[in-house]
């Protein structure tokens, strides 16, 4: 994957790149970045143009803390402007998914979103807020194992949490505080755009409910659940996560 950046009024955007055709975008989700879709790019690349972003004080973007969704969408919504990229499809995890939800009604530049482990809200259990301030690199570790399903490859959970503890805890803290107060209710009658919703069979973070409930809510809608997978299903099983977008999108 080629590291690339992209200058804003405020900085830097950080991205990863590679392919050509149709132009891909994927947010990642709280205190993560753009390695963490490099599975997924590895099998779209033949066919896609895919792009990762860092989203801003993530990975190796410039340091701008944001502290709503909605700042982080007009960020996302900056960067496919200065690309000039058309006929976007945007991928979007967790809090990248709420991300997606509030970027996709306010850009012309998208015709297709897919919403991978996310819902129209994002409850945060008050105690993981108050663990990131009195014992950072506990909560991480619990959070991280929480990510994936209990059979998964240990390695894959210590990069998770490497990731998070990188960002540090106060993006770490202000991600997962945007998460706790977001909604996207009002968001989902403007996705006039086909819709991809991915989920993990055993997510506990954002249980497949709420992946249904993003079915129903959006009028053009369809459901993969990838069996036996967790909320990091796109690196738990990146072929199954592309396998669905690929089909989605033929």
């Amino acid at each position: 994957m080629e590291r690339k950046k992209v200058a804003m009024d405020w900085g830097y955007m950080a991205y990863l790149e590679e392919g050509r055709g149709r132009p891909l975008v994927f947010v990642h989700g709280a205190g993560n970045r753009a390695q963490v879709w490099e599975g997924v790019m590895e099998e779209l690349r033949g066919g896609f143009r895919v792009i990762a972003l860092d989203l801003p004080g993530h990975g190796a973007s410039s340091c701008k803390l944001e502290e709503t969704i909605e700042g982080y969408a007009s960020r996302v919504e900056e960067f496919l402007d200065a690309l000039e990229l058309q006929e976007v499809v945007l991928v979007g995890h967790s809090m990248g998914g709420a991300v997606a939800i509030k970027t996709v009604p306010r850009s012309t530049r998208i015709s297709g979103v897919v919403l991978v482990g996310t819902g129209v809200t994002l409850s945060v259990n008050p105690r993981i807020l108050s663990g990131l301030k009195e014992d950072f690199r506990g909560t991480v570790a619990a959070m991280a194992r929480w990510c994936f399903s209990k059979d998964v490859h240990p390695p894959l959970v210590e990069k998770a949490g490497e990731m998070m503890l990188q960002a540090g805890r106060d993006v770490l803290y202000r991600d997962m505080y945007a998460c706790s107060v977001y909604s996207g209710k009002e968001d989902l009658g403007g996705i006039a755009v086909p819709a991809l919703v991915i989920c993990g069979e055993k997510d506990v973070m954002t249980p497949v409910a709420l992946s249904r409930e993003l079915v129903k809510s959006i009028k053009d809608a369809r459901l993969t659940v990838v069996e036996g997978r967790g909320h990091m299903v796109h690196m738990e099983a990146p072929g199954a996560v592309a396998l669905a977008i690929r089909a989605f999108l033929s």
